[in-house]
C-alpha cells in the first residue's frame, strides 16, 4: 500500500460522483475534484497534510505575489516532489509511513485506537456502541487516515504504551496539537483552487507565526532513535514539521488484515508546544480579560457566526489576536476578487478533560468585502447586540420567576428552554448581520435589530406559561425587560 499510488482518499467529483484517489490521482485531477468527503478531525488532518506537500513541494510561496502567481505549478511542483519519495509514503514495509519502524510493545493495542470514533481504551463511546475486544477490520484506507487523524487529534493523558531502543514509552503525555481548537480553511470550486487559497506565502508566516521556522516534513527527517534531536527540533518546532505531526509513536503489523498496532506516546522530552511559543496557522487567536493569548476552543452549542468577527480578524503580529493565516491571502487581495463570495469552513474535535463530545463543523459563504476593518467592525457590534438581546432576556425570565416567587432550580429550567430557543431563532437569521454589516447603507438598528427584538419575544412566549391570572401577570412585568439599546442614537435621544 502506497499513498501516492493506492487508493485510499475519499473525494467527490464535480459530477457527484464519488471515489477513492491516491495523492497522484488528487493532483492530476484536482480541477475536476470538487471537495473530500471526510468528517471534520479527518478533514482537518488531510488538509494540513495536503497542504505541507503543497508547501514543501513549491519550497514557498514567498510572498503575496508568489502566491498569487503559483497556482498553475502546484499540480506539477507537488507531482515532481511526490515522484522522489515515493520510498517514503509507504504504510508497510521498512520506512513506513509516519511510523516507528523499530517500536515494540509487551502489549499490542487494538486498531480502533487510532480511529476517534470507535469505542477503545479511553475513547469516548458516544459515536460506538459496538466495540469488541479484539478490534474491527480496517483496510488499508481506512488505517492511513486513522493514523494521520490520530497524530493530530489524540488526547492527552495514558495513551498507551511502547519501547523504542532502550526506552520504555509508558506515561501520560502532552495533547496532539489540533485538540480542541477551531480550525478555519476555505473551500473553493475545485480542489486546486482549495489547495492555493489555503496554503501561507513564507512572508506571512514570519510575520504571524511566533518562532517562525519553515522547516521540513516529518517524512523528509524522520527520527531514527527515540534521542534524535535535530529531528524531533523540526517536527516539533517548525512549520511544516507540525502540519503532519509526530504526537504519537506508531507502528501497525505489516500483516494488512491485522487489528492491532503499538500507540504510545513519544520521548518525555519531545514536547508540542502551543499558545505563546508556537501556534497552528489554521487556528483562531483570541486575547483573554487577563491579556492572555488562547485558542479558539471549538464549541458545539455556540454556532460559529457568534465568534465571526474573532475567526476573521487578520493578525498583524505573531503576538497579536487573529484568525486563521489562509485568510490574509483573501484579504491582501479582496479588490481584486470584487464581489465574490468565499466559503469559509471551520471545525474540530469538542473536547473535555480527554475525553471527545462531538465532532462540530459549519460552512459560512461570505462575501469578500466582510474582510474590510470598517465592515467587521460593524459585524461584530451586531453580535454584540445579540448578547445583549440574550442578557434582557435573561432579566424578563428572571422577573417573570420573581413574581412567580419560582425556586431557583425552576427558574434554571425556564431560562434553560428560554436561550437556546433565542439562539436557535438568530443561528437561522444571521445572514441578515452579514447582509447588513457589508452594506454601508443599511444600519444596524435596522433589520437585524428587528430579527433580535422578534427573537426574544418568541423565545420569552415559549419558555414562559401564562395559563393563570398570576402567569399571565408574571408575564407582563417580565416582559418590560425584553428591550436592547439602540447601537446609534439620535440626537434627541442624546439630550434625553
Amino acid at each position: 500500500m502506497n499513498l501516492i499510488g493506492d487508493k485510499w482518499l475519499p473525494v467527490v467529483f464535480a459530477d457527484g460522483r464519488q471515489e477513492l484517489v491516491s495523492l497522484k490521482e488528487l493532483y492530476e485531477k484536482s480541477s475536476d475534484i470538487r471537495d473530500l468527503v471526510l468528517n471534520p478531525p479527518q478533514r482537518i488532518s488531510v488538509m494540513r497534510f495536503l497542504i505541507c506537500i503543497t508547501q514543501a513541494a513549491l519550497d514557498g510561496p514567498k510572498d503575496e505575489e508568489d502566491w498569487l502567481n503559483c497556482e498553475s505549478r502546484i499540480i506539477p511542483e507537488s507531482l515532481k516532489y511526490l515522484n522522489e519519495r515515493k520510498d517514503k509514503f509507504d504504510l508497510y514495509g521498512d520506512k513506513p509511513f509516519l511510523q516507528v519502524k523499530n517500536l515494540k510493545a509487551n502489549e499490542k493495542a487494538s486498531i480502533d485506537k487510532l480511529n476517534l470514533c470507535l469505542s477503545s481504551g479511553n475513547n469516548s463511546v458516544l459515536f460506538d456502541h459496538s466495540a469488541v475486544p479484539e478490534g474491527r477490520h480496517q483496510n488499508s484506507p481506512e488505517k492511513v487516515l486513522n493514523i494521520l487523524t490520530a497524530l493530530n487529534f489524540s488526547n492527552g493523558g495514558k495513551v498507551g504504551q511502547g519501547i523504542c531502543g532502550a526506552e520504555t514509552l509508558n506515561f501520560s503525555t502532552y495533547a496532539a496539537p489540533c485538540v480542541k481548537s477551531a480550525h478555519t480553511f476555505i473551500r473553493s470550486e475545485n480542489m486546486l483552487r482549495t489547495l492555493h487559497f489555503n496554503i501561507i506565502p513564507k512572508s506571512i508566516l514570519t510575520s504571524s507565526l511566533p518562532n517562525y521556522s519553515f522547516g521540513s516534513p516529518v517524512w523528509d527527517n524522520f527520527p531514527v532513535k527515540s534521542n534524535s534531536a535535530s529531528e524531533f527540533e523540526n517536527a516539533s518546532r517548525t512549520y511544516l514539521g507540525r502540519l503532519a505531526p509526530l504526537s504519537r509513536f506508531i507502528l501497525l503489523d505489516d500483516k494488512p488484515l491485522s487489528n492491532e498496532c503499538i500507540f504510545s506516546p513519544t520521548p518525555k522530552n519531545f514536547k508540542f508546544e502551543g499558545i505563546p511559543a508556537f501556534r497552528e496557522h489554521s487556528t483562531t487567536i483570541i486575547r483573554t480579560k487577563k491579556d492572555e493569548l488562547i485558542s479558539l476552543i471549538i464549541n458545539s452549542s455556540k454556532h460559529v457566526w457568534r465568534e465571526l468577527g474573532s475567526v476573521l480578524v487578520i493578525a498583524k503580529a505573531s503576538n497579536n489576536a487573529g484568525g486563521a493565516l489562509c485568510l490574509q491571502n483573501i484579504s491582501t487581495f479582496k479588490e481584486r476578487f470584487g464581489n465574490a463570495t468565499v466559503d469559509i469552513w471551520v471545525g474540530g474535535v469538542e473536547s473535555d478533560q480527554a475525553k471527545n463530545n462531538d465532532l462540530v463543523e459549519w460552512n459560512i459563504s461570505l462575501p469578500v468585502s466582510i474582510f474590510g476593518e470598517s465592515n467587521l467592525s460593524k459585524y461584530q457590534k451586531g453580535v454584540e447586540l445579540s448578547n445583549n438581546g440574550s442578557t434582557s432576556l435573561s432579566t424578563s425570565v428572571s422577573s417573570y420567576c420573581k413574581y412567580c416567587k419560582s425556586l431557583d432550580l425552576e427558574k434554571k429550567a425556564i431560562n434553560a428552554k428560554a436561550q437556546p430557543m433565542y439562539w436557535s431563532i438568530l443561528d437561522s437569521t444571521y445572514k441578515t448581520l452579514v447582509d447588513t454589516a457589508t452594506d454601508d447603507t443599511q444600519p444596524l438598528d435596522g433589520e437585524w435589530r428587528d430579527k433580535i427584538k422578534d427573537a426574544m419575544n418568541k423565545a420569552y412566549s415559549h419558555a414562559c406559561p401564562r395559563e393563570t391570572p398570576w402567569q399571565i401577570q408574571a408575564y407582563a412585568q417580565g416582559r418590560k425587560f425584553l428591550n436592547i439599546r439602540k447601537t446609534e442614537r439620535t440626537e434627541d435621544e442624546k439630550e434625553d
